[in-house]
């Protein structure tokens, strides 16, 4: 099955207020291009949003790697890091 992420409230809502944010991001990226922004303008934006993901992304490692036996937490920073 896998790892289980388990977060307190708190870090769920603030997870679910920065993938809102970065949805929004990806909107506005959407509409830069239908616009026909630049493409330094438009890579800027993506890569906000990559930096955006990573972080979500970082938090949910750091708190499943807090969950599991040390063997296991190496084996997901190996793989995502």
């Amino acid at each position: 099955m896998g790892i289980v992420v388990i977060m307190s409230i708190e870090e769920k809502r603030s997870l679910e207020i920065m993938l809102r944010r970065i949805g929004g991001q990806v909107n506005g990226i959407s509409k830069m291009i239908n616009d026909d922004k630049g493409c330094e303008a438009v890579m800027t934006q993506v890569m906000a949003a990559v930096s955006s993901l990573k972080s979500v992304g970082r938090t949910v490692l750091a708190d499943a790697t807090c969950n599991v036996p040390k063997e296991e937490s190496t084996k997901l920073l190996k793989r995502f890091l």
